[in-house]
Protein backbone atom coordinates (compact mmCIF):
# COMPACT_ATOMS: atom_id res chain seq x y z
CA UNK A 1 0.00 0.00 0.00
CA UNK A 2 1.36 3.37 -1.42
CA UNK A 3 1.21 6.14 1.87
CA UNK A 4 -0.62 8.92 1.21
CA UNK A 5 -0.87 12.35 2.33
CA UNK A 6 -3.18 12.65 5.62
CA UNK A 7 -6.35 13.64 4.38
CA UNK A 8 -8.04 16.63 6.19
CA UNK A 9 -10.06 15.47 9.23
CA UNK A 10 -14.01 14.91 8.97
CA UNK A 11 -15.73 17.66 10.64
CA UNK A 12 -17.42 15.58 13.66
CA UNK A 13 -14.79 12.75 13.67
CA UNK A 14 -11.08 14.09 13.59
CA UNK A 15 -8.57 11.67 15.52
CA UNK A 16 -8.17 7.89 15.21
CA UNK A 17 -6.90 6.54 18.14
CA UNK A 18 -5.63 2.56 18.42
CA UNK A 19 -6.53 0.36 21.15
CA UNK A 20 -4.00 -2.06 22.04
CA UNK A 21 -4.01 -5.90 20.51
CA UNK A 22 -2.68 -7.58 18.03
CA UNK A 23 -5.06 -7.85 15.21
CA UNK A 24 -4.80 -5.23 11.38
CA UNK A 25 -5.83 -1.44 12.11
CA UNK A 26 -4.98 0.47 9.43
CA UNK A 27 -5.84 3.93 8.05
CA UNK A 28 -5.91 5.19 4.06
CA UNK A 29 -7.60 8.44 2.88
CA UNK A 30 -9.31 8.72 5.91
CA UNK A 31 -10.71 5.07 6.20
CA UNK A 32 -10.22 2.94 9.17
CA UNK A 33 -9.81 -0.48 8.33
CA UNK A 34 -9.76 -3.12 11.30
CA UNK A 35 -9.17 -6.64 10.30
CA UNK A 36 -9.21 -9.87 12.82
CA UNK A 37 -6.05 -11.29 11.23
CA UNK A 38 -2.79 -11.27 13.05
CA UNK A 39 -0.36 -7.94 12.61
CA UNK A 40 2.85 -9.81 13.03
CA UNK A 41 2.87 -11.74 10.49
CA UNK A 42 -0.02 -10.30 8.43
CA UNK A 43 -1.98 -12.76 6.03
CA UNK A 44 -1.34 -11.39 2.21
CA UNK A 45 -5.29 -10.96 2.41
CA UNK A 46 -5.11 -8.42 5.11
CA UNK A 47 -2.67 -6.48 3.10
CA UNK A 48 -4.61 -6.85 0.17
CA UNK A 49 -7.61 -5.21 1.79
CA UNK A 50 -5.46 -2.32 3.19
CA UNK A 51 -4.32 -1.79 -0.14
CA UNK A 52 -8.07 -1.59 -1.84
CA UNK A 53 -8.55 1.47 0.14
CA UNK A 54 -5.82 3.38 -1.89
CA UNK A 55 -7.78 2.42 -5.09
CA UNK A 56 -10.21 5.04 -6.59
CA UNK A 57 -13.90 4.03 -7.00
CA UNK A 58 -16.53 2.84 -4.45
CA UNK A 59 -15.23 1.22 -1.67
CA UNK A 60 -18.29 -1.17 -1.42
CA UNK A 61 -18.05 -2.28 -4.64
CA UNK A 62 -14.40 -2.89 -3.99
CA UNK A 63 -14.91 -5.02 -1.06
CA UNK A 64 -17.68 -6.97 -1.67
CA UNK A 65 -16.84 -10.16 -3.17
CA UNK A 66 -13.15 -10.00 -0.81
CA UNK A 67 -12.79 -12.98 0.65
CA UNK A 68 -10.12 -13.81 3.39
CA UNK A 69 -9.94 -12.43 6.92
CA UNK A 70 -13.20 -10.48 8.95
CA UNK A 71 -12.75 -6.88 8.30
CA UNK A 72 -14.83 -3.66 8.77
CA UNK A 73 -14.01 -0.14 7.05
CA UNK A 74 -15.66 2.75 8.34
CA UNK A 75 -15.36 6.28 6.82
CA UNK A 76 -16.60 9.38 8.39
CA UNK A 77 -17.79 12.60 6.47
CA UNK A 78 -19.56 15.55 7.87
CA UNK A 79 -22.76 14.25 10.09
CA UNK A 80 -22.87 10.86 8.68
CA UNK A 81 -20.75 7.47 9.25
CA UNK A 82 -20.26 4.52 6.50
CA UNK A 83 -19.80 1.48 8.01
CA UNK A 84 -18.63 -1.92 5.56
CA UNK A 85 -18.00 -4.78 7.18
CA UNK A 86 -17.94 -8.94 6.98
CA UNK A 87 -17.45 -11.56 9.62
CA UNK A 88 -17.57 -14.89 10.14
CA UNK A 89 -20.62 -16.96 10.71
CA UNK A 90 -21.19 -18.02 14.05
CA UNK A 91 -18.89 -16.12 15.71
CA UNK A 92 -18.58 -15.65 19.18
CA UNK A 93 -19.18 -12.27 20.63
CA UNK A 94 -16.03 -11.66 22.08
CA UNK A 95 -14.40 -12.14 18.50
CA UNK A 96 -17.05 -10.26 16.56
CA UNK A 97 -16.08 -7.41 14.62
CA UNK A 98 -18.31 -4.54 16.02
CA UNK A 99 -19.66 -0.89 14.96
CA UNK A 100 -20.72 1.04 17.81
CA UNK A 101 -21.57 5.08 17.99
CA UNK A 102 -21.68 6.40 21.21
CA UNK A 103 -23.16 10.34 21.88
CA UNK A 104 -19.82 11.50 23.44
CA UNK A 105 -16.75 10.16 25.06
CA UNK A 106 -18.22 10.53 28.52
CA UNK A 107 -20.94 7.73 27.24
CA UNK A 108 -20.96 4.66 29.24
CA UNK A 109 -22.55 2.75 26.93
CA UNK A 110 -23.63 3.07 22.39
CA UNK A 111 -26.67 4.51 21.56
CA UNK A 112 -26.23 2.51 18.45
CA UNK A 113 -24.72 -1.24 17.42
CA UNK A 114 -23.49 -3.24 14.46
CA UNK A 115 -22.48 -6.37 14.40
CA UNK A 116 -20.15 -7.97 11.36
CA UNK A 117 -21.69 -10.93 10.19
CA UNK A 118 -21.23 -13.62 7.63
CA UNK A 119 -22.79 -11.34 4.60
CA UNK A 120 -21.14 -7.98 3.37
CA UNK A 121 -23.25 -5.59 5.20
CA UNK A 122 -23.12 -1.47 4.10
CA UNK A 123 -24.70 0.69 6.60
CA UNK A 124 -24.71 4.65 6.65
CA UNK A 125 -26.06 6.31 9.52
CA UNK A 126 -26.27 10.21 10.61
CA UNK A 127 -24.00 11.12 13.67
CA UNK A 128 -24.20 14.09 15.94
CA UNK A 129 -21.48 16.43 16.20
CA UNK A 130 -19.50 15.09 19.22
CA UNK A 131 -20.58 11.40 18.53
CA UNK A 132 -17.10 9.23 19.19
CA UNK A 133 -17.71 5.74 16.51
CA UNK A 134 -15.80 2.56 18.02
CA UNK A 135 -14.73 -0.72 15.51
CA UNK A 136 -13.71 -3.20 18.04
CA UNK A 137 -12.73 -7.02 17.66
CA UNK A 138 -15.54 -7.78 20.55
CA UNK A 139 -18.11 -5.72 22.49
CA UNK A 140 -17.22 -1.73 22.60
CA UNK A 141 -15.37 -0.51 25.49
CA UNK A 142 -16.34 3.06 27.20
CA UNK A 143 -14.24 5.34 24.92
CA UNK A 144 -13.20 7.85 27.69
CA UNK A 145 -10.17 6.71 28.31
CA UNK A 146 -8.26 6.84 24.99
CA UNK A 147 -9.75 10.12 24.10
CA UNK A 148 -8.06 13.69 25.47
CA UNK A 149 -5.30 16.15 24.91
CA UNK A 150 -2.78 13.28 25.17
CA UNK A 151 -4.14 10.67 22.83
CA UNK A 152 -1.84 9.37 20.11
CA UNK A 153 -3.30 9.46 16.57
CA UNK A 154 -2.92 7.12 13.44
CA UNK A 155 -2.65 9.44 10.54
CA UNK A 156 -1.94 7.03 7.95
CA UNK A 157 -0.84 3.31 7.65
CA UNK A 158 -0.86 0.47 9.07
CA UNK A 159 -0.75 -1.05 13.21
CA UNK A 160 -1.69 -3.69 15.39
CA UNK A 161 -4.30 -3.16 17.63
CA UNK A 162 -7.92 -4.00 18.48
CA UNK A 163 -9.83 -1.41 17.05
CA UNK A 164 -9.61 1.80 16.88
CA UNK A 165 -11.76 4.74 18.03
CA UNK A 166 -12.98 7.89 16.22
CA UNK A 167 -13.62 10.76 17.65
CA UNK A 168 -12.92 14.79 18.07
CA UNK A 169 -13.17 17.54 19.68
CA UNK A 170 -16.42 18.41 20.58
CA UNK A 171 -16.53 14.98 21.89
CA UNK A 172 -15.30 15.36 25.10
CA UNK A 173 -17.30 18.47 25.52
CA UNK A 174 -20.67 17.51 27.72
CA UNK A 175 -23.24 16.62 25.16
CA UNK A 176 -27.46 15.78 25.52
CA UNK A 177 -28.96 12.61 25.39
CA UNK A 178 -30.07 10.68 22.98
CA UNK A 179 -29.06 13.22 19.75
CA UNK A 180 -28.43 10.22 17.05
CA UNK A 181 -31.80 9.13 15.53
CA UNK A 182 -31.44 6.14 13.17
CA UNK A 183 -33.01 2.86 12.44
CA UNK A 184 -29.41 1.84 10.47
CA UNK A 185 -27.85 0.72 13.35
CA UNK A 186 -30.48 -1.05 15.70
CA UNK A 187 -28.87 -1.79 19.24
CA UNK A 188 -28.31 -5.66 19.53
CA UNK A 189 -27.85 -5.71 16.12
CA UNK A 190 1.97 -17.43 21.76
CA UNK A 191 5.39 -18.08 20.25
CA UNK A 192 8.98 -18.41 20.86
CA UNK A 193 9.83 -18.41 16.98
CA UNK A 194 12.65 -15.82 15.80
CA UNK A 195 11.40 -13.28 13.93
CA UNK A 196 12.21 -13.05 9.97
CA UNK A 197 11.34 -9.18 9.87
CA UNK A 198 9.05 -7.04 9.34
CA UNK A 199 5.35 -8.21 8.22
CA UNK A 200 4.35 -7.17 4.88
CA UNK A 201 1.61 -4.90 5.97
CA UNK A 202 3.92 -3.19 7.64
CA UNK A 203 7.39 -3.22 5.19
CA UNK A 204 5.02 -1.91 2.86
CA UNK A 205 3.50 1.00 4.40
CA UNK A 206 4.08 3.71 7.26
CA UNK A 207 2.55 5.55 9.73
CA UNK A 208 2.55 8.69 11.82
CA UNK A 209 1.33 9.41 15.46
CA UNK A 210 0.75 12.63 17.05
CA UNK A 211 1.04 13.53 21.06
CA UNK A 212 -1.06 16.30 21.88
CA UNK A 213 0.81 18.67 24.78
CA UNK A 214 2.70 21.81 25.68
CA UNK A 215 4.22 23.38 22.95
CA UNK A 216 7.45 23.81 24.46
CA UNK A 217 8.29 21.31 27.15
CA UNK A 218 10.40 21.57 30.21
CA UNK A 219 13.58 20.57 30.27
CA UNK A 220 15.14 19.18 33.25
CA UNK A 221 17.35 16.31 32.18
CA UNK A 222 20.81 16.13 33.73
CA UNK A 223 23.54 18.86 32.62
CA UNK A 224 25.24 17.91 29.16
CA UNK A 225 27.43 19.29 26.66
CA UNK A 226 26.12 20.10 23.12
CA UNK A 227 25.36 22.89 20.35
CA UNK A 228 22.51 24.79 20.24
CA UNK A 229 20.67 25.24 16.75
CA UNK A 230 19.59 29.30 15.94
CA UNK A 231 16.60 28.75 18.40
CA UNK A 232 18.52 28.12 21.30
CA UNK A 233 18.00 24.04 21.18
CA UNK A 234 20.67 21.88 23.23
CA UNK A 235 21.92 19.24 20.87
CA UNK A 236 24.21 16.53 20.48
CA UNK A 237 27.49 17.97 19.72
CA UNK A 238 27.86 16.50 16.05
CA UNK A 239 24.24 17.13 14.80
CA UNK A 240 23.73 19.07 11.90
CA UNK A 241 20.25 19.94 11.98
CA UNK A 242 18.00 20.38 15.66
CA UNK A 243 16.05 17.36 16.12
CA UNK A 244 13.59 19.16 17.71
CA UNK A 245 13.05 22.16 15.54
CA UNK A 246 14.96 20.85 12.06
CA UNK A 247 16.86 24.55 12.54
CA UNK A 248 20.61 23.92 11.23
CA UNK A 249 23.53 23.74 14.07
CA UNK A 250 26.75 25.48 13.75
CA UNK A 251 29.11 22.51 14.33
CA UNK A 252 31.84 25.19 14.24
CA UNK A 253 30.42 26.97 17.49
CA UNK A 254 31.85 26.35 20.63
CA UNK A 255 29.73 23.72 23.34
CA UNK A 256 28.04 24.82 25.86
CA UNK A 257 26.19 22.90 28.62
CA UNK A 258 22.32 22.88 29.41
CA UNK A 259 19.52 19.99 30.68
CA UNK A 260 19.71 17.20 28.08
CA UNK A 261 15.93 17.01 26.20
CA UNK A 262 14.54 14.07 25.42
CA UNK A 263 16.58 12.06 22.75
CA UNK A 264 13.03 10.82 21.14
CA UNK A 265 10.38 8.16 21.53
CA UNK A 266 9.84 4.81 21.83
CA UNK A 267 6.36 4.17 19.86
CA UNK A 268 4.62 0.83 20.09
CA UNK A 269 2.70 -1.52 18.13
CA UNK A 270 -0.37 -0.32 19.34
CA UNK A 271 0.17 3.64 18.98
CA UNK A 272 1.27 3.87 22.85
CA UNK A 273 4.54 6.62 23.08
CA UNK A 274 7.00 6.78 25.42
CA UNK A 275 9.23 9.55 25.98
CA UNK A 276 12.87 8.53 26.19
CA UNK A 277 14.54 11.46 29.01
CA UNK A 278 15.64 8.50 31.03
CA UNK A 279 16.62 4.78 31.24
CA UNK A 280 13.96 2.74 31.09
CA UNK A 281 13.56 -1.44 31.65
CA UNK A 282 10.70 -3.00 29.65
CA UNK A 283 8.76 -6.11 30.06
CA UNK A 284 5.43 -7.71 31.33
CA UNK A 285 6.51 -6.92 34.90
CA UNK A 286 9.10 -5.38 35.22
CA UNK A 287 8.72 -3.51 39.01
CA UNK A 288 10.73 -6.35 40.85
CA UNK A 289 13.95 -5.33 38.35
CA UNK A 290 13.77 -1.91 38.93
CA UNK A 291 13.21 -2.29 42.73
CA UNK A 292 16.90 -4.49 42.62
CA UNK A 293 18.16 -1.05 41.26
CA UNK A 294 16.89 0.87 43.45
CA UNK A 295 15.06 2.87 40.57
CA UNK A 296 18.13 4.44 39.83
CA UNK A 297 19.84 4.59 36.22
CA UNK A 298 22.59 2.46 34.79
CA UNK A 299 25.41 5.16 35.49
CA UNK A 300 23.81 6.31 38.93
CA UNK A 301 22.77 9.32 37.93
CA UNK A 302 19.37 9.21 36.78
CA UNK A 303 16.07 7.32 37.05
CA UNK A 304 14.82 3.52 35.43
CA UNK A 305 11.64 3.55 34.88
CA UNK A 306 9.44 0.62 34.66
CA UNK A 307 7.64 0.15 31.25
CA UNK A 308 5.08 -2.48 31.40
CA UNK A 309 3.61 -4.15 28.12
CA UNK A 310 0.64 -6.61 27.51
CA UNK A 311 1.79 -9.71 25.25
CA UNK A 312 -0.80 -12.71 24.88
CA UNK A 313 2.07 -14.34 23.44
CA UNK A 314 3.44 -15.14 26.43
CA UNK A 315 7.07 -14.63 24.89
CA UNK A 316 7.65 -11.37 26.77
CA UNK A 317 9.85 -11.75 30.02
CA UNK A 318 8.85 -9.76 32.84
CA UNK A 319 12.21 -7.71 32.71
CA UNK A 320 13.13 -7.85 28.76
CA UNK A 321 15.04 -5.26 27.45
CA UNK A 322 16.67 -2.29 28.86
CA UNK A 323 17.01 1.06 26.88
CA UNK A 324 20.11 3.10 28.75
CA UNK A 325 21.30 6.61 27.61
CA UNK A 326 24.70 7.08 27.20
CA UNK A 327 25.32 11.10 26.80
CA UNK A 328 23.48 11.66 23.68
CA UNK A 329 23.09 8.04 22.83
CA UNK A 330 20.72 5.61 23.32
CA UNK A 331 22.01 1.53 24.43
CA UNK A 332 19.86 -1.59 23.92
CA UNK A 333 20.24 -4.56 26.07
CA UNK A 334 18.36 -7.46 26.91
CA UNK A 335 18.32 -8.28 30.37
CA UNK A 336 18.69 -12.29 29.96
CA UNK A 337 15.22 -12.51 28.80
CA UNK A 338 13.89 -15.92 27.69
CA UNK A 339 13.19 -15.27 24.13
CA UNK A 340 15.61 -12.96 23.14
CA UNK A 341 15.52 -8.81 21.58
CA UNK A 342 16.15 -8.12 17.77
CA UNK A 343 16.80 -4.85 16.92
CA UNK A 344 16.17 -3.97 13.07
CA UNK A 345 18.28 -0.60 11.76
CA UNK A 346 16.73 1.34 9.54
CA UNK A 347 19.20 0.19 6.54
CA UNK A 348 18.84 -3.70 7.51
CA UNK A 349 16.15 -5.81 5.82
CA UNK A 350 16.01 -8.24 8.68
CA UNK A 351 16.04 -8.22 12.73
CA UNK A 352 19.43 -8.55 14.41
CA UNK A 353 19.33 -10.54 17.98
CA UNK A 354 20.74 -8.77 20.89
CA UNK A 355 23.31 -10.61 22.84
CA UNK A 356 22.36 -11.04 26.51
CA UNK A 357 23.58 -8.62 28.50
CA UNK A 358 25.60 -6.04 26.31
CA UNK A 359 24.75 -2.32 25.19
CA UNK A 360 24.09 -2.33 21.46
CA UNK A 361 23.36 1.55 19.72
CA UNK A 362 20.43 2.27 18.83
CA UNK A 363 19.66 4.81 16.20
CA UNK A 364 16.26 6.45 15.51
CA UNK A 365 13.98 4.85 13.16
CA UNK A 366 15.36 1.13 14.27
CA UNK A 367 12.91 -1.48 15.05
CA UNK A 368 12.52 -3.64 17.76
CA UNK A 369 10.84 -6.99 18.44
CA UNK A 370 10.54 -8.29 21.72
CA UNK A 371 8.14 -11.11 22.52
CA UNK A 372 4.78 -10.52 20.32
CA UNK A 373 5.42 -6.85 20.26
CA UNK A 374 7.50 -4.22 17.90
CA UNK A 375 8.41 -1.04 19.08
CA UNK A 376 10.22 2.29 17.02
CA UNK A 377 12.21 4.41 18.00
CA UNK A 378 11.00 7.82 16.43
CA UNK A 379 12.81 10.99 16.67
CA UNK A 380 11.27 14.46 18.17
CA UNK A 381 9.49 15.40 21.30
CA UNK A 382 7.46 18.66 20.76
CA UNK A 383 9.24 21.97 19.30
Amino acid sequence: MTAQTQDAPAAGVQYSTVLPGDRVVARVRGAVLVVDAPALGATPEAADLAAALDVDGDLAAILRDRGGPSFVVVESTAGSVRALLRGTAGAPEERTLTVAIFASAGAATPEHVLHAGAEFVERVAPVAPGAVVTVTVGPPPPPAPVCGPTALHLLRGAVPGAGAVLWSDESLETTSEGDISTDVFPADAPTNEEPTGVSPLFAATEYDVEVQGPAEPVITGPIIEGRRCAFGHLNSPVAAYCTRCGALVDRRAPLETGPRPPLGLLVADDGTAFVVDDDMVLGRDPAAYVAQRAGRSFDGAGRLLPIVLQDRTGALSRAHLEIRIDGWQLLAVDVGSANGTWVRPPASPQPLRLPPGQPVPLTVGSDIHLGGRILQLQDGVGA
